[in-house]
């Protein structure tokens, strides 16, 4: 039996077939013109996907990616820097109404359905620092903290999670494209590159 994640991701890729793109186009810092991951592996835009609610009158803040593995969507938003809490808690809460939306304009699933779908959201993160080299850089428990992902477990989404070391960021990507992503090219703040494998 298909799952209805699947059901989800197979309509939102019929609805925009042009919204296939690259891993480094998806985590492309377009202000700042700054590459971030390297990969030609490919996810589903979702900045491209519109809130067609009728009072809907403007783009919703939403992640910058939607990948789907083992019955799961995975919401992926990729940023550098200086991150606004309420942005980033924002895109989970509009992406998850834009979805819900989707889904109703299509007939796809009940309401009641909906609410049960296995739904996650993770955040790759780069420091705008470049001068510091590993992992234990930043208390991950601040920046968790930080975002309050953790609050928004069970109830937009099932998990969530923050991601900033290229080791853990390129397990992610190879869960999420079921293996595909075997390396990634890390880039720096600085514009140095991290090959990871």
């Amino acid at each position: 039996m298909i799952s209805n994640e699947k059901i989800i991701y197979d309509a939102l890729i019929q609805s925009y077939p042009n919204s296939i793109e690259s891993i480094t186009d998806l985590s492309y810092n377009s202000s700042n013109k700054k590459k971030f991951i390297e990969s030609t592996e490919t996810g589903f835009n979702f900045d491209d996907v519109i809130n067609i609610h009728p009072s809907c009158s403007s783009k919703e803040k939403t992640p910058d990616a939607l990948f789907f593995y083992q019955d799961t969507l995975y919401f992926i938003e990729f940023k550098e820097g200086q991150v606004d809490k309420a942005e980033i808690r924002a895109k989970i809460h509009e992406a998850v109404l834009t979805l819900y939306q989707f889904c109703c304009n299509n007939g796809l699933l009940s309401r009641h359905d909906f609410i049960d779908l296995n739904i996650r959201y993770a955040l790759i993160y780069r420091e705008k620092r470049s001068n510091i080299q590993n992992s234990s850089r930043i208390p991950f428990e601040h920046i968790n903290n930080k975002y309050g992902l953790k609050n928004m477990e069970g109830f937009a989404v099932k998990k969530t999670k923050l991601y900033y070391d290229p080791k853990e960021i390129l397990k992610l990507l190879n869960k999420v494209t079921n293996g595909a992503v075997s390396y990634i090219d890390y880039y720096e703040n600085n514009g140095c590159v991290q090959r990871v494998n």
